[in-house]
């Protein structure tokens, strides 16, 4: 399996006497920004650096004290930096308008401690892989089973668990999955997946959501699984098959884990291409089209508990609010919304983030049973590929606005970064 190399660092280990022994920096950036930003992910260009090889890579501010997290990646993100190598860094807090200097240089971590891969993949039974926490324990994540797919695995095509991948996501302990799989009242609704159920190609039809007509999306058992102590990613393609199992879009899909206290980010990213000269038009409604999380049917039955958290504040107790197909009316480009949900007792929130450059409009979903997603209209080319990129955030325990708009404002706000 092909992997790519990588290299990281624990935040804020101490440097102490070792400081003075560093080795001249490979790379200094000088970073901005037009907001306050907090916990923002920096991508440092790192094309042309010579001899980075899997080094343990350290990430500086001059005669700083610690150590930024951070993690290399040879080949760069899906549709962001492809190809080209690139260093992720975490930075915690960003002044508006503050430069901060940042040195990149080969570590010398503190005496005799080399940090392990705090995320790494681990094999989790058959054709299962789990990307766990290190620290503490073992504790899985993020849960993928790679399925072959089966008409006949399943006398519903609903129930069928090879019609289509996802990811499934673990609570902070670890104990308890949080999202769904082929099971509950709406078994086509599954983790954190990718779709559209009203799609239209050379006079043909397919529904690769619930996949009831022979439709399927299938993952190339060839994929590429990145281990560190930033992050965990998964990448994998995806060919989107119609009616008659032949392929009309190849996807190139991509997750990235971060796992902060009590809580695990998810970056996903999407690159959808067709040969198809005429076109395929993706189309569908709220609930059954676009990126979707799905929280565990356990969720179904306390629905009148669930409430949603959005930009104008919270919601009722049980009450959802949709963008409506017949209507053409309804919440639409929400830059986040957020899902607070019961399972067994205990209250946990998913924070749905959209960015300012995926298509719109972008149609707001909601289901108190467990399920938050938008969706948007789009026409595949070849000449127009389609590229998303959304990010969830899974924590225990409710959140409030202010929380919600400083990761949204991580995520989309640009940070200028100037190679020095």
């Amino acid at each position: 399996m092909k992997r790519m190399s990588f290299s990281c660092v624990i935040a804020l280990t101490v440097l102490g006497s070792a400081s003075a022994q560093q080795p001249a920096p490979i790379r200094t950036v000088e970073i901005s920004a037009n907001r306050d930003l907090k916990n923002v992910i920096v991508s440092i260009p790192m094309e042309g650096v010579k001899g980075i090889g899997s080094s343990l890579l350290g990430v500086t501010e001059p005669n700083a004290q610690v150590y930024y997290s951070c993690q290399y990646l040879a080949s760069g993100r899906l549709g962001l930096s492809d190809g080209k190598p690139e260093l992720l860094v975490l930075v915690h807090e960003l002044r508006a308008n503050q430069t901060k200097t940042l040195e990149v240089r080969p570590s010398i971590p503190p005496a005799g401690i080399r940090p392990p891969l705090r995320l790494a993949w681990h094999d989790a039974g058959k054709d299962t892989i789990e990307l766990r926490l290190s620290d503490p324990g073992s504790r899985p994540v993020l849960r993928y089973t790679q399925f072959t797919f089966d008409p006949k695995a399943s006398a519903n095509p609903l129930t069928n668990p090879t019609i289509k991948p996802y990811h499934h996501v673990f609570d902070a302990t670890g104990k308890t999955l949080l999202t769904n799989g082929p099971d509950g009242k709406y078994p086509h609704h599954r983790g954190v997946y990718f779709g559209f159920n009203q799609i239209s190609y050379e006079g043909k039809k397919a529904d690769v959501w619930h996949c009831r007509n022979g439709e399927s999306q299938r993952a190339n058992p060839k994929q590429i699984k990145e281990s560190g102590n930033l992050f965990g990613l998964h990448r994998l393609e995806v060919a989107w098959r119609g009616q008659d199992g032949g392929t009309f879009a190849n996807e190139e899909r991509e997750l990235a884990a971060y796992e902060f206290s009590g809580a695990t980010m998810i970056d996903f990213r999407s690159r959808l291409k067709t040969d198809i000269e005429s076109g395929v038009k993706l189309d569908g409604d709220p609930q059954h089209a676009g990126f979707h999380f799905r929280a565990s049917s356990a969720v179904e039955a306390h629905d009148k508990e669930t409430y949603f958290l959005r930009p104008d504040g919270k919601g009722e107790l049980g009450k959802e609010i949709n963008w409506d197909p017949k209507t053409k009316k309804g919440p639409v480009n929400l830059p986040w919304n957020a899902m607070c949900f019961v399972i067994d007792g205990k209250r946990y929130t998913a924070l749905y983030l959209d960015h300012p450059d995926n298509p719109k409009e972008a149609r707001q979903s909601e289901r108190t049973y467990g399920r938050i997603g938008t969706y948007f209209e789009y026409q595949l080319t070849p000449a127009k590929p389609l590229f998303v990129k959304y990010r969830l955030w899974i924590q225990s325990g409710e959140m409030t606005v202010e929380e919600c708009e400083a990761l949204s404002r991580a995520f989309v706000e640009p940070v200028k970064v100037a190679v020095k």
